[in-house]
């Protein structure tokens, strides 16, 4: 539903998805592009520096952790604040805790800094993902919000390449580097071009002032119930990220060949954002997300049999097609079920439950990996996975109206 500040909003610009390309998805892409140059980065600094496979996946999961602890007050803030200045202060915070984490010389300096790194990526996401719901038309949401995925996925295809290789041939510390230079860049953008329509989000936040307490009252089935389909989907999709690294260490490979199988699989994962979206909008949200947890929890099963560098590619890809059928999914579902009045503190719950999945991946997969086996740590995804198709197929809403016409 469509609040009448939100459609005069709405009304008052003809709604085109090219007036967000340089405001909205060129600034995410940098932003993307700056989280794939990490995702083989930090793993390989902390192998560098000698950590255990619990310090690696300790320190990969410090950034989801930062996204969660301050998604709920980002959320209030940006409904204070409005979404222009506190995306543009993520993504200084993102270059900022980037160089001090180059500069780290031990693993505790690099937990922290990788912490409030994943707070300011926290920062600048719940912004763009409030400032989207708000002013594009529910019909238009799925085709917004994979686009933000899809956009997000290039970003990812291009990042592991530059920090596997910047890591391996010049110096560990490289890519934070890259980042600080990439992150500034997207500031500077920001800062010089704005869309004419955040004044108006930032007139309508003003007037709402909802307690969270009363937030989560009012929307206990969305944030209680959906919300964990949305914590396992997202602790499945974070997995991904720190069980191919640690399982390629497992088996030998290089730190460049990793961030070619992670490339790849988001070359994979990137193709799938624009059919994605013309699903959501046309026939449902259900219609991606299901066949997306299903893929994704029978994948993890694959990941023990991998002894070499061809057959963990295969799996990286049967992982890149996964995760792309749900491209922008949780992100649509998560605006269609945010009350208009009180959008940015609830989407800073609903990121809070998300990167909380996500957030817990990491330290899950890297105790079970340094304990027990990550053969097993692989299985207990899928277990998870299960469970969680439980609640896709049985607990969660469709949420498209059926008398859209996109």
């Amino acid at each position: 539903m469509i609040s009448q500040g939100n459609q005069e909003i709405n009304n008052s610009y003809s709604f085109k998805f090219y007036k967000f390309i340089l405001p909205v998805y060129f600034p995410l892409l940098l932003l993307s592009i700056c989280i794939g140059i990490l995702a083989p980065a930090i793993p390989a600094k902390v192998n560098w520096i000698g950590g255990s496979v619990f310090l690696i996946g300790l320190i990969v999961g410090a950034r989801n952790l930062g996204e969660a602890v301050f998604a709920v007050p980002v959320g209030i803030i940006i409904n204070k604040l409005g979404t222009r200045i506190t995306t543009i202060t993520g993504s200084i915070g993102v270059s900022f805790f980037a160089l001090i984490a180059g500069l780290s010389p031990n693993g505790y300096i690099l937990y922290f800094s990788i912490f409030f790194l994943g707070a300011s990526l926290g920062l600048f996401g719940i912004s763009r993902h409030s400032y989207l719901s708000k002013v594009v038309p529910i019909d238009y949401r799925g085709k917004a919000f994979s686009r933000f995925g899809g956009v997000s996925r290039i970003g990812y295809f291009i990042g592991p390449l530059i920090g596997g290789f910047s890591a391996k041939y010049i110096n560990f510390d490289i890519p934070f580097y890259l980042v600080f230079v990439i992150s500034a860049m997207a500031t500077l953008l920001m800062y010089f071009i704005s869309s004419p329509e955040e004044k108006y989000l930032i007139q309508e936040n003003k007037n709402t002032s909802k307690k969270v307490t009363q937030i989560i009252k009012e929307n206990k089935y969305s944030l209680g119930v959906v919300g964990t389909g949305l914590f396992i989907l997202n602790l499945l999709r974070e997995s991904r990220h720190i069980i191919i690294p640690l399982w390629a260490f497992n088996i030998g490979l290089e730190v460049d060949a990793l961030g070619i199988i992670q490339s790849i699989s988001s070359a994979i994962d990137m193709t799938l954002f624009y059919p994605a979206g013309y699903v959501m909008d046309k026939f449902g949200r259900k219609w991606t997300s299901v066949p997306s947890i299903i893929l994704l929890s029978l994948a993890f099963s694959l990941i023990s049999f991998a002894d070499s560098y061809q057959k963990l590619l295969l799996v990286g890809l049967i992982l890149g097609i996964s995760n792309g059928i749900g491209s922008g999914a949780m992100l649509t579902l998560g605006s269609d079920l945010a009350p208009e009045d009180s959008n940015g503190p609830f989407l800073g719950i609903w990121r809070l439950i998300s990167w909380s999945g996500s957030g817990l991946a990491s330290p899950l997969v890297g105790t079970i990996g340094q304990f027990l086996s990550l053969s097993l740590a692989s299985f207990s995804i899928t277990g998870i996975g299960f469970i969680g198709i439980v609640f896709f197929v049985f607990l969660v809403p469709e949420t498209l109206r059926k008398n859209h016409n996109p």
